[in-house]
This record gives structure tokens, sequence and C-alpha cells, in this order.
């Protein structure tokens, strides 16, 4: 259900009248923050006064843009892949976790169909692709090593097995390369690397493609800690300092996931257009095979054991790999009262806030996260639920 907004809204601001900037973050299409910013959710929580809600993508200063990844913004929320913000309390960003999500997704390794490379244990000897970024921290390499140790492992086989060739990247999507395909799999194509780590989507349109072979998908993998990597799980991130002088705020930011997820779970074909929209080139199909049948159900923030466990074990990664400046307690990052404080908002007012039709309206011309991209019909997502059906996994645990 859902209630409109209006001036009973609850208000905050600083001391001298001015307004209290909210600044969000989100990785991709596939978070409670970014279904709640499509349909404007997030914004009529905040439109009561007192408060102005801003997009770090909106900004036209790099800098400000860059606190995706550092998080030396105040105020910031970031909800997303666990990379960069480990990294960024790696190196000092004092920022706090209050809540977790859990989202499985495709995590494939593809060789070239022609090869003789069928099985993880194929690759001793062989050359294996980590892709090579200039962003402030090359989360999509961590990702890619990530995935090639977690496989290898699975095998029994060494990392000192295999060799690592760097493949630049010159975009950070597409990588440049011809016919947009990225520069792993041109890497893959043209004989320079044996092998590729692909995750997501992406991953699941290039692996359909008979030119390739599917060695294995991390995700189909039982242990739900055995499939964590940049994208599982997903921690939800705030500076300490706002938190610390605005925890009213933070409940209230997280109390809209929580209602946006309650939402997502009875609406799981406008979920999958959601999904579909945002992510380029992307069909239902694709949305279902990477992220399971029941991925309407993964977006409630948790601090469940399992989810604290699997944040941890990716921080460790990256502190043995050689990722991270230095090391610190995983454990103690984690900030549970604003999120049991915005259960206890959820069940006294479980409905989301909606702007009135004419501000939503105008909103939703300007807003860029929305982009142009066409929308799935929802009798093409019934067609295709068999098709994910086959490729179910288990659920993380409680």
């Amino acid at each position: 259900m859902t209630a409109k907004s209006d001036s009973t809204s609850a208000t905050a601001s600083r001391s001298d009248g001015s307004p209290i900037e909210l600044w969000y973050s989100r990785c991709g299409a596939a978070t409670a923050s970014a279904i709640a910013i499509r349909r404007h959710w997030l914004e009529a929580e905040f439109s009561g006064g007192g408060t102005v809600l801003r997009s770090l993508r909106d900004s036209e200063e790099q800098a400000i843009r860059d606190a995706h990844y550092h998080h030396e913004k105040t105020g910031l929320f970031r909800e997303g892949g666990n990379i960069p913000p480990i990294w960024a309390r790696a190196r000092g960003s004092d920022t706090a976790v209050v809540g977790i999500t859990w989202l499985d997704e495709f995590q494939g390794i593809l060789s070239r169909a022609d090869g003789d490379i069928r099985a993880i244990g194929d690759l001793a000897g062989k050359r294996l692709a980590l892709p090579l970024h200039r962003n402030l921290i090359d989360f999509q390499r961590g990702a890619a090593l990530h995935g090639f140790v977690t496989a290898l492992g699975l095998a029994g086989a060494k990392v000192s097995d295999i060799r690592f060739v760097d493949v630049p990247v010159v975009r950070y999507e597409g990588g440049g390369a011809a016919g947009g395909e990225s520069a792993e799999v041109t890497a893959l194509l043209d004989g320079r690397v044996d092998a590729i780590f692909l995750r997501f989507a992406r991953g699941v349109r290039t692996a359909r493609d008979p030119r390739f072979h599917q060695i294995i998908n991390i995700n189909e993998q039982p242990d739900p800690l055995t499939r964590v990597n940049n994208g599982t799980p997903r921690p939800i991130t705030v500076d300490r300092r706002f938190l610390e002088r605005h925890p009213d705020l933070v409940a209230r930011y997280l109390a809209v996931l929580l209602r946006t997820a309650a939402w997502a779970e009875q609406h799981p074909v406008e979920v999958l257009e959601l999904l579909a929209a945002d992510s380029t080139g992307s069909e239902v199909q694709d949305v279902l095979a990477s992220h399971g049948p029941e991925v309407q159900r993964s977006f409630t923030p948790r601090l469940t054991e399992t989810y604290i466990t699997g944040l941890e074990a990716q921080k460790n990664f990256l502190r043995d790999f050689g990722f991270l400046a230095g090391d610190f307690d995983a454990r103690a990052w984690v900030v549970a009262e604003p999120l049991l404080e915005a259960q206890r908002l959820v069940r006294e007012r479980p409905e989301l806030l909606e702007l009135p039709v004419e501000a939503g309206a105008t909103r939703a011309q300007k807003r860029r996260d929305d982009g142009s991209k066409k929308s799935k019909t929802a009798s093409k997502t019934d067609r295709l639920g068999e098709t994910a059906v086959s490729r179910r996994r288990p659920a993380p645990l409680p």
C-alpha cells in the first residue's frame, strides 16, 4: 500500500534552519535503493521539509561522484557492490554498515567452444583474464580474481597452477571493443587469454553465445558463502558521523528500503521490468537467468549471521590478495540499531509515501536514473519463467 506525501511527514533540519543534505548512490538496478529511487519513494519520504535528497550521479563535480568509491561525503547512503565500501573503510573512511542485502547473480567462467578447456581442472597452465580499469578501486578486477580463486578451490587447484593476464579496459562498460563486446570477450576471441570471468545479465548473454563454453556458474553452488563476491552480499553504508548526528534520518531511509522490499515481493513482474530496463541490452529472461526466479525476494536489508559472515569473508579475501591498504574488524563495522528502529517504523507505518501526481511527473522527466530504456511486457515475463526455474539456486541462510 502507498500513501500520499504531505506536510505531516516527519521533518528535520540543521540548528540554523538550513536543510540537511542526504546523498544517495547505488550500483545498477538490483538494489532496494534503485527501486525506491525509480519509484520516487525516497523522494516522497524526505519531501516534507528540512531535508534535501541529492544524487551523486547527477552531480557535475567529479570529486562528488567519486564518493561512490571513497565514501568521503557526509550524508551519503550507498547500497551496492561490496568492494568499494570495503576498500574505503580499509583506507580510513569512517563508515558504518547499517544493512545488508543478498542478491545472487550469475558468476560464470567461460572458454572458447572450439578449445580444449571443458572443466575447471583443464585450466592448469592456462591464461586467465583479469580486467584492468582506471578506477579509484578496480572492483571488476577484484570480482574476476575472486571468481577464479573460488572456482580453482572447488577443483582442488591453486592460483599458482595458472597464469593471470591483464586485459586493459578502455571504458568501464563495453570495454571499447568492436561490436560492443567487452575487453575480456575480445581477448578470449583473439586468443590472448584462455578463460574469462563474467557476472550478471551480461555474463548470461555471453554464455549463451555458441562461440563460448561455460565451464562453471559459481552461483549454482549450494553454500551461500561460496557464492560471495563483489555483488554478494551488498552492504548499505553511511558515514558514521552523519549516523551519530541524525540517527532518525538513517532509520527513515532504511524504513523506505524495507517497505520497498515488501512491495517488490508482491510485484515480481514490475521488479523484473525495472531490472531489465536498467541493464543495458538485457531482456527479462537475462535477469531471470542471472538472479533466479525469486529475485523479487532479494531486497530486504538484514543483518543476519550469514550476511555478516559473507561480508567478512569478502573483506578477508581482498586483504589477502592485496586490494586493501589495511585490515579492520568487519563485525565492528556493523551498527544494528538503525535497522531495528527502521523495522519499528515500518510496523507503525507499513505503507510507502507517494509524491503528488504532478510533482512525480515533473521529476520523472528530469531524473537521469530513469533513462530511456524500454520496459518489457508482463506476458513475456510469464513465458520466460520456466527457463529460470532450471537455474534455481538455494537461497542464503536466514
